[in-house]
């Protein structure tokens, strides 16, 4: 499983493009951001911005979409899923392996965008910031757990990675029509993590038992 989780990071490293989505999203929150600012003032950022910080941890949740998408579709994709599974590493290591290789990405990016941006901001309260982290950590157990689903169940990486993307549109409905409650307190936060880790491990294990019999 070592080796495997090496060779996976070799491979993320080794290809800059992977990147490319982790630094879109905070550049484009900025940018509107600073838009809106000189455009109509300070004020009307006023009392946003424990919004705008959980709004930019779950934008960066599905960035690791792509490298979940590539971890078995891309394996297919480049007729190598085959030798993979015939080498004489237990398929369930070879799972988990793979698996302990995506995760670190989105959790990573995403409490670090979040971390500065509360730096930024020092006006946004202990518990929103907290209850805005949580709320990352959930999309991205989700986000991550729903593209490695679809990355043993389709051909190629373009379909896992736009299928994928379907993610977005539900996490950011939820963030826009709750974030209120959502960062009123802890007990929310708290319960859609819980959820969101039991749907996690419900997902995984579905995707391992799928990995194990393809």
């Amino acid at each position: 499983m070592l080796h495997v989780f090496k060779h996976e990071l070799r491979l993320i490293f080794r290809d800059p493009k992977f990147w490319i989505p982790f630094v879109i999203p905070p550049v484009i929150l900025a940018a509107s951001q600073g838009i809106a600012v000189s455009r109509y003032g300070g004020q009307i950022m006023e009392g946003m911005e424990g919004y705008m910080m959980l709004l930019l941890g779950c934008l960066m949740a599905p960035m690791g979409s792509p490298l979940a998408g590539d971890s078995f579709a891309g394996e297919r994709e480049r007729n190598s899923l085959e030798l993979l599974q015939l080498s004489p590493i237990a398929p369930t290591r070879l799972f988990w392996g793979k698996l302990l290789a995506i995760v670190p990405f989105p959790v990573v990016f995403a409490l670090l965008a979040q971390v500065i941006y509360w730096g930024t901001h020092p006006e946004i309260s202990t518990v929103s910031a907290l209850a805005s982290i949580l709320g990352a950590l959930s999309a991205v157990l989700l986000t991550t757990s729903f593209s490695l689903m679809l990355s043993l169940r389709v051909k190629t990486v373009r379909a896992a990675a736009h299928m994928s993307l379907f993610m977005v549109v539900p996490i950011l409905l939820l963030v826009q029509l709750g974030h209120e409650s959502f960062l009123s307190g802890l007990f929310v936060p708290v319960t859609t993590l819980a959820i969101s880790v039991l749907l996690t491990i419900l997902a995984t294990v579905m995707s391992m038992r799928k990995f194990v019999s393809l």
